[in-house]
């Protein structure tokens, strides 16, 4: 993905793209701490290396998704509960399913409705499935519900991260599958928001 991110943002997350083992679905807390410091004290204008930003609103959905990345979910939470819009509804909805609260994150994603990135996640989440990486008898069941809807379904993806959380017999491909969706939805977000800020 050619994001073209300012090369704060670019620094930011070439650090967050090299965590292994991946994110978790429930992070028990933040990944980074002076990570979290730098982002919660950091100005739009300093993280954005000055380019002109034409929606503030959307430079502070970059910056609650940096947080919400890097599983300081306060910090994010923070920020992302003052952003009316559909995107700022995402990444509140995001961070309630991972903190975990599933029907609060039901909630705002239903305040989402639909979403622009909904298709690119969809087909995101078939490509892993697809790939021999999460191949697996276990997955049978995510690549039929998938493949059977037309659009990506954030609800079924709630029970999916609530099943697996509650159920701590979960199979390590499934978990493992969830985890890279929750990545690249992460991703596109970010990357979406970003462009929101500068145009």
């Amino acid at each position: 993905m050619n994001t073209g991110y300012s090369s704060t943002i670019a620094s930011i997350v070439q650090k967050l793209e090299t965590r292994d083992p991946l994110p978790p679905l429930a992070p028990s807390g933040e990944w980074d701490s002076q990570l979290t410091h730098q982002l919660s004290s950091i100005s739009l204008e300093t993280l954005f290396d000055g380019q002109s930003i034409e929606d503030s609103t959307m430079g502070d959905a970059v910056q609650s998704g940096l947080l919400l990345w890097n599983d300081a979910l306060d910090a994010s939470h923070t920020i992302s509960q003052g952003i009316e819009s559909r995107t700022g509804s995402f990444w509140h909805g995001i961070m309630h399913r991972r903190e975990p609260d599933y029907s609060n994150a039901k909630y705002w994603f239903r305040r989402v409705g639909g979403h622009s990135i909904f298709p690119a996640l969809r087909e995101c989440a078939l490509r892993l499935l697809q790939s021999g990486s999460t191949e697996s008898d276990s997955l049978v069941n995510y690549i039929e519900a998938i493949e059977g809807a037309e659009e990506w379904d954030a609800f079924r993806f709630v029970d999916w991260c609530e099943a697996a959380d509650r159920d701590r017999s979960t199979r390590e491909t499934v978990k493992a599958f969830l985890q890279a969706v929750q990545v690249e939805e992460i991703k596109l977000l970010l990357h979406y928001s970003y462009q929101g800020t500068l145009t």
